[in-house]
């Protein structure tokens, strides 16, 4: 709301239809780069929100001071030592610093710089008038805009989201003067496209909104979507009728119109004989409406559609989007009845013709390397023969629907209509749904598969493309995975952690795919996995970040499901423990520092110690311990063996913790100060030094399998 002293500001660029997944981040972008361009003058709005919609972005910030407050700018020049002489005379570089400045050098002050004491000029800047500032500021602001893709139009210019026809570029009821894509802005907007196309005047900010509804557009996408919400419940008026549930199509929709006007079609009945997917993914993917279901989840020959426009009369709407619907599921009906006719076996023949990637083979060849990983894997893991050979034999049909009709005009029904072929093949149940299942997850949040052939397979499939891809040069920079490998390399995870076969680390996995210890690819490949599982621990699990790398140091290659399950443990206990991170940082990294100094002071002594039986995690007091805390600390060891054992065998994280937190106090009297602490790297007696070095190399390792403790900090 404008006031005397302050104003609201309205920017909005209209524009050809943009798509509709640019909508959302687009508007936030252009908030976020206004805003920062003004907060680099000084100037910060009491509020704001944006606004979108296919032809328009915008923004309104309020409360914005209608002038810049007067500031003083400090000029910073040379070191003080380079701006006097000896006689305290100023330098030529203070002369010089000076007339840059349009001072006289007796005006230099002493003062704090960046770089240390220099000398500098305060002077005062007088506020400009924020109408002023905009008309600089917001071209800026707008040049900052980047799109995922952007176009330019006429003769170059651009670039934008789609070319831009009008802007709007208010401060109060004032027009901010700029050019943007060779647009001057006014106060001149326009309604919806069909139903109210002429320009209208906007007299300040708070008119903006109602001049536009009242001209068919809805700028809020909350709204359109709540409208959307409501017309589909109101559309469903017999018992038991739903329309399926899709939020993603739902948010699509409400940024595809300006003024949302639903209506029902029907398409023939007949096409019910296809597979749900087919009728769903034609309705929903290819054409935004939205499938209906009765009580029992079957699919009915109706259908919903959101239009842009209010027609005379909505039935010619109707009819024209059910012709539309109609085609694509005659094409639909087509292709499904010749590729049964092909059959999945001769589909799979014709791998050899689709190349997977240059350098990694055609299809075919992903298939057989794909076949024999799933082998090993169904090994590794212990599968029993029969769910072994629908792994296999899933294994050889994966790829198969690749080549058939349905899948090149459907491409996200893969693995799907595999599924189907292979029922229409005679194939057994549990091979039909492993063919399904190998392609989950597909997404974050997606299912995971619930079949063992179907989990093997999956893992397989995914590992095969990480390799192959890394083999072939094909690795991720930047922001830029175009084969999705981040996400498939998340899914090899996340099976792997549900998985729970015992024989199945990642470490082996890597092995059972042909990365050897020794060979660079296999390097590479284990950092980008722990980089992902870094992101999984923190992110799914609210793991500290130092808590995730001094477990995924020690632990990285092992079993997702074990690291995982250890992460968790070492989060709450630490969460629950008061002083326990304090304990690691002042306490139990000095066993680690003494450790590691010993070796390279005392070179050879760990193979003295081994000679003498001193190493063995389950010794009792060997050696001359001769203290009585010395003797306190081997005493807590032997009582810590038992929650020792029990986390290798058994998992019991939270005991083993325990047991290492119950050190905090017999540690702390080991290194106590002065005539209290016990002496470690001492000179004179080799078998005193060994046997404490021993004491402390036993305690270590009775969790340093654990984590790297020493990666965790307290600060």
């Amino acid at each position: 709301m404008t006031t005397a002293t302050t104003r609201d500001l309205l920017l909005e660029i209209g524009t050809e239809e943009i798509p509709a997944r640019m909508l959302d981040q687009g508007a936030a972008d252009l908030r976020a780069c206004v805003e920062q361009a003004l907060a680099s003058e000084g100037l910060a709005a009491t509020g704001g929100r944006t606004f979108h919609s296919p032809r328009r972005l915008a923004v309104l910030l309020s409360g914005l001071p209608a002038r810049q407050a007067d500031r003083e700018d400090i000029a910073y020049g040379p070191a003080v030592r380079a701006a006097f002489d000896a006689e305290g005379r100023p330098t030529k570089a203070a002369e010089g610093f000076a007339r840059s400045q349009g001072v006289d050098p007796s005006l230099l002050e002493r003062m704090n710089g960046p770089k240390g004491e220099v000398v500098g000029v305060r002077k005062a800047v007088a506020g400009r008038d924020t109408l002023d500032v905009l008309a600089d500021a917001l071209p800026v602001a707008l040049g900052r805009l980047a799109f995922p893709k952007a176009m330019r139009w006429a003769s170059g210019t651009g670039p934008f989201a789609r070319p831009v026809h009008w802007i709007v570029a208010l401060f109060g009821d004032q027009v901010v003067p700029l050019t943007f894509c060779g647009i001057a802005s006014g106060r001149s907007t326009r309604g919806h496209r069909f139903q109210a196309p002429e320009p209208v005047e906007v007299g300040c900010p708070d008119d903006w909104e109602g001049l536009l509804v009242a001209r068919r557009v809805t700028v809020r996408p909350e709204v359109r979507r709540a409208a959307i919400d409501a017309a589909l419940a109101d559309a469903v008026r017999e018992p038991g009728c739903t329309f399926l549930a899709n939020d993603a199509l739902k948010s699509e929709v409400a940024n595809l119109v300006e003024d949302p006007n639903f209506a029902i079609g029907t398409f023939d009945p007949d096409f019910l004989n296809l597979p749900r997917e087919v009728l769903v993914t034609a309705m929903a993917s290819h054409q935004r409406y939205f499938a209906m279901q009765d009580a029992d989840g079957r699919l009915l020959p109706r259908f919903g559609v959101v239009a842009n426009n209010r027609a005379r009369d909505m039935a010619v709407v109707v009819r024209g989007n059910e012709r539309v619907l109609a085609a694509r599921l005659y094409d639909a009906r087509f292709f499904w009845n010749q590729d049964l006719k092909s059959g999945i076996g001769a589909m799979a023949q014709r791998l050899p013709q689709r190349l997977f990637l240059k350098g990694a083979g055609d299809m075919a060849e992903k298939t057989t390397r794909v076949r024999d990983l799933a082998a090993a894997l169904a090994d590794a893991a212990g599968l029993d023969a029969a769910v072994r050979a629908d792994t296999l034999r899933a294994a050889e049909l994966c790829k198969a629907d690749l080549m058939s009709n349905l899948v090149g005009e459907f491409p996200e029904l893969q693995g799907v209509m595999g599924m189907y072929f292979a029922r229409a093949a005679g194939e057994s149940e549990a091979v039909a749904q492993a063919i399904r299942e190998h392609y989950l997850p597909r997404f974050a949040g997606d299912d995971l598969p619930a079949t063992p052939a179907g989990a093997v397979l999956a893992l397989a499939d995914r590992i095969d493309s990480i390799v192959a891809c890394f083999r072939a040069g094909a690795i991720p920079t930047g922001s830029k995975d175009p084969l999705a490998l981040r996400r498939q390399a998340i899914g090899v995870l996340k099976l792997l952690a549900d998985l729970g076969f015992k024989g199945v680390t990642l470490a082996r996995v890597l092995e059972l795919a042909g990365l050897a210890v020794g060979d660079p690819v296999r390097d590479t490949v284990f950092g980008f996995f722990r980089d992902r599982f870094h992101g999984i621990l923190t992110g799914d699990f609210d793991v500290p970040a130092d808590f995730a790398n001094a477990l995924l140091d020690t632990r990285g290659d092992d079993r997702p499901a074990d690291v995982i399950t250890m992460a968790v443990a070492l989060r709450d206990f630490a969460r629950r423990t008061d002083g326990f991170t304090d304990f690691l940082d002042n306490v139990f990294k000095r066993v680690a520092n003494i450790l590691k100094q010993a070796d390279d002071k005392v070179p050879g002594w760990r193979d003295a110690a081994r000679a003498q039986g001193l190493l063995d995690i389950d010794a009792g007091a060997a050696g001359a311990l001769e203290t009585e805390v010395e003797r306190g600390l081997d005493d807590a060891r032997r009582a810590a063996l038992g929650a020792y054992h029990a986390a290798m065998d058994s998992g019991d994280y939270d005991a083993l913790l325990g047991a290492m937190y119950s050190f905090r106090d017999p540690l702390a009297r080991f290194f106590g100060s002065g005539r209290d602490g016990v002496p470690v790297l001492i000179e004179g007696d080799e078998q005193k030094r060994l046997a404490r070095l021993a004491l402390l190399y036993r305690v270590f390792s009775l969790f340093n399998w654990y984590a790297d403790f020493t990666r965790i900090s307290t600060r």
